[in-house]
């Protein structure tokens, strides 16, 4: 970028707030489940295989995703993004049959991937080898923000249209997102420079794709990122948690789900990745985190499920964003650990998305199907089990990553004293 500082700031802070949106949609359920249920009148097992549909089209489009982006400008991809999910939701917004939802879901996909290894490429560039930790956990932060933003609206008009006794309360926050990403679309034309990732205009051969798929740690990542996103999908269930089992009203549950999602990540991710570029490594701070998870979750997993224990419930699902938002801003920062070069992130980007977010074509499928078969507090302690077997999962792997980067910087010192 050959623009001012104060510029290429400007520009980082409205393609993070972006990101921070655009899943809003695709991932509705996260926040307003219950109502979703009710206005499209879904069961659990449809809306988990309308986010399988979402997650197997993306795992199926990530590395020509990736490809695409190393290859074109991000500015004109990540307009391109937006612009499409601003006219898909509109649709959503309409209140389509389940077989329109199931095609929206798919181009969801199809422009979100084209979104995230734009994204990602991006704010990869905005900080040295050492400086990962902060640029993604400030990235976290400001997408956190602009999720808790959005969301505190989205809540504010769907109470006032049921207030108001209208027919589709959740189409009003569907037509909110659509507006916003429009806007967004427009915003980055003006503040993403032409030619971002790629100013010198090299494209990658065959031979360097090649090479990226010869990384060892690249699948490491991709390991490390599945099992960690397989906690964070079944901890989104504890918004129906605290609505069905604990009493909550779904405004009120989802008013926690949103400070949950991304009010504690505004402050967690940034504090911690700034802690965690002065660590001995990104990969041993996952290991912590992970493992502050797994205390948390064994917590809610023999909590009562009884709405006298509401409260305690609600202390330690935010706790618990705070360690879950706090890994995201980390995990992708072990690419530099990987030895994955800045110029191939986008590729590398599309090959650890491929594993590390398969979650969502099974996950969303095995939990529906449990909260079906085990109605209550019941089917909700399944959930508790499967975040503390991923997390430990996540932990090996992690493992694994940091004994990789140890060999790699005793290979470098070897050389440099040779």
């Amino acid at each position: 970028m050959k623009k001012s500082t104060w510029s290429k700031w400007i520009g980082f802070i409205i393609l993070t707030l972006s990101a921070g949106i655009i899943y809003r949609a695709p991932y509705l359920k996260s926040v307003f489940y219950t109502p979703m249920q009710e206005t499209f009148n879904l069961t659990n097992l449809e809306i988990a295989g309308l986010m399988s549909v979402y997650s197997l089209s993306k795992t199926i489009l990530y590395i020509p995703g990736g490809i695409l982006v190393d290859r074109f400008d991000n500015r004109k991809m990540l307009t391109f993004s937006l612009l499409g999910e601003a006219i898909l939701t509109a649709v959503y917004a309409t209140i389509p049959s389940l077989g329109v939802l199931r095609i929206i879901q798919f181009l969801y996909a199809v422009v979100n991937v084209i979104f995230w290894c734009a994204f990602v490429k991006a704010v990869r560039m905005f900080g040295s080898a050492k400086e990962q930790g902060s640029v993604f956990g400030y990235s976290e932060g400001i997408r956190a923000a602009a999720s808790l933003i959005i969301n505190f609206v989205a809540l504010g008009i769907m109470a006032r249209m049921q207030a108001n006794m209208a027919a589709h309360p959740l189409s009003g926050v569907l037509w909110l997102y659509a507006v916003v990403y429009a806007l967004m679309a427009i915003a980055l034309w003006f503040v993403i420079p032409s030619g971002t990732g790629n100013e010198e205009g090299k494209h990658a051969t065959f031979k360097d794709y090649l090479a990226v798929l010869k990384v060892p740690a690249v699948w490491l990542v991709s390991l490390l990122v599945c099992f960690a996103y397989s906690v964070q999908v079944a901890s989104e269930f504890t918004t129906g948690y605290l609505n069905n089992v604990m009493g909550m009203t779904a405004v009120m549950a989802g008013v926690v789900a949103t400070i949950r999602s991304y009010g504690i990540g505004l402050f967690a991710a940034p504090i911690v990745g700034k802690i965690t570029d002065h660590a001995s490594s990104y990969s041993r701070s996952c290991i912590v985190l992970l493992l502050i998870e797994i205390v948390l979750t064994i917590v809610l997993l023999i909590i009562p499920g009884q709405p006298s224990y509401v409260v305690l419930c609600i202390i330690v699902v935010l706790a618990f964003a705070a360690a879950m938002y706090s890994l995201r801003g980390v995990y992708y920062a072990t690419m530099g650990e990987a030895g994955v070069p800045v110029a191939m992130t986008a590729t590398a980007t599309g090959i650890i998305s491929v594993i590390g977010y398969l979650p969502d074509t099974f996950m969303n499928l095995l939990i529906g199907d449990k909260l079906d078969k085990y109605p209550g507090a019941a089917g909700y302690k399944y959930i508790f089990v499967y975040m503390i077997v991923f997390a430990a999962l996540a932990i090996a792997v992690a493992f694994l990553i940091n004994r990789i980067a140890k060999k790699n910087a005793e290979k470098a010192e070897a050389g440099s004293n040779a």
